[in-house]
C-alpha cells in the first residue's frame, strides 16, 4: 500500500513539473510574440558625407630611398671620422676628413707658377707692343713682330692652364672633406682613422642610409 502512494505523488509531481514548464514555455513565446510585434525605434541624423576608416593588414617590406655609400675621391691619409655607427646626419654634415696637405702645397705651387707666368705675359704683351710699333716704322721685319706676337699668345695660353690646374687642385682640395649627400642614418664604419685611403677602393668607408621619408612596398 505504501508503495502505491509513492508511486502516486512521484506521478503527481512529475505532473505539476510538465505543467508549469509547459506554461513557462508559452510565456516565453508570447512575450517573444509581443516583442516582435513592437516597431524598432530609429533615430534620425543629418546626412555627411566623410570618410568612412578602412583598415586591411598585411606583409610589406620597408626600402629606403637612398642608401649612399661613401668612398674617397682622392688618395690620402684619412685624419677623421666625425660620426659613430648609428648617428642622425643631416645633408651636407662633415663626416670625415682626408689630409689636405698635400693637396694645399699642390694648390700653393700652382698659384705660384699662374704669377710667373702672368708677369712673363705681360712683359710679353708688352715686347710684342713695341716690335709692333718699330715694324710700323720699319725697323724690324713682319717675321720677328710675328715670332714676338706668338710668344705673347704662348704665354696666354700658360696663363689659362695654370687657372685650369688651380681649379682641379681646389677640387681635389675640397675632395678632402668628406660630407653626406643626404639625410640619414650612419650604418657600419669600415675604415677607421689613421688609414690611407684610394680613390680605387672597392669598398666604402661609410654607409649612409636615407629613412625619411621612406618607402613601403605591399600588396592589398
Amino acid at each position: 500500500m505504501y508503495t502505491a502512494i509513492v508511486v502516486i505523488l512521484l506521478l503527481a509531481g512529475w505532473y505539476f513539473y510538465r505543467t508549469n514548464a509547459a506554461k513557462k514555455q508559452q510565456a516565453l513565446q508570447a512575450q517573444a510574440a509581443r516583442a516582435a510585434d513592437r516597431p524598432t525605434p530609429v533615430q534620425a541624423a543629418p546626412v555627411q558625407q566623410r570618410t568612412v576608416p578602412i583598415y586591411l593588414t598585411g606583409l610589406g617590406t620597408v626600402n629606403a630611398y637612398n642608401t649612399v655609400t661613401l668612398k674617397s675621391r682622392v688618395d690620402g691619409q684619412l685624419m677623421s671620422v666625425n660620426v659613430r655607427e648609428g648617428d642622425e646626419v643631416k645633408q651636407g654634415q662633415l663626416l670625415a676628413s682626408i689630409d689636405p696637405r698635400p693637396f694645399q702645397a699642390q694648390l700653393d705651387k700652382d698659384q705660384g707658377q699662374l704669377a710667373k707666368d702672368k708677369a712673363q705675359l705681360v712683359n710679353a704683351q708688352a715686347e710684342a707692343g713695341r716690335y709692333k710699333a718699330l715694324f710700323d716704322q720699319g725697323v724690324f721685319s713682319r717675321e720677328q713682330m710675328d715670332t714676338q706676337t706668338a710668344n705673347a699668345g704662348n704665354f696666354e695660353g700658360t696663363v689659362q692652364s695654370d687657372r685650369a690646374a688651380i681649379e682641379s687642385d681646389q677640387v681635389q682640395l675640397a675632395y678632402t672633406r668628406i660630407a653626406s649627400p643626404v639625410s640619414g642614418r650612419v650604418g657600419l664604419r669600415q675604415v677607421d682613422a689613421g688609414n690611407i685611403v684610394h680613390a680605387s677602393d672597392a669598398n666604402g668607408m661609410l654607409v649612409v642610409t636615407q629613412l625619411r621619408p621612406i618607402a613601403v612596398l605591399f600588396t592589398l
